[in-house]
């Protein structure tokens, strides 16, 4: 398994809040079957990353795909990278 890192901002729209509900059980399915390990929004809201485990870029990217915020346009600028862990566990 690999580790990927993907950053995003937010687009001005209200499918934001609408689509909330959505994306947050989306990110709570990953993490119960273990392609989750953090997410959240940046401190001034400007937009969130997500560390995800995958076994290559097309299965994280997959993973982005499904999720509410991607599918509804919610989110820009999203780039995932792959993501090499030098120190922690």
């Amino acid at each position: 398994m690999s580790h990927f890192i993907l950053t995003y901002g937010y687009n001005d729209t209200p499918e934001r809040a609408a689509r909330r509900p959505e994306h947050l059980d989306h990110l709570a399915k990953l993490q119960a079957e273990g392609s989750l390990l953090l997410a959240g929004p940046l401190a001034d809201l400007s937009g969130g990353i997500i560390v995800l485990t995958a076994d290559d870029v097309e299965a994280a990217q997959a993973l982005v795909d499904q999720d509410p915020y991607t599918r509804y346009d919610v989110t820009k600028n999203r780039e995932l990278k792959e993501w090499k862990i030098t120190v922690g566990p």
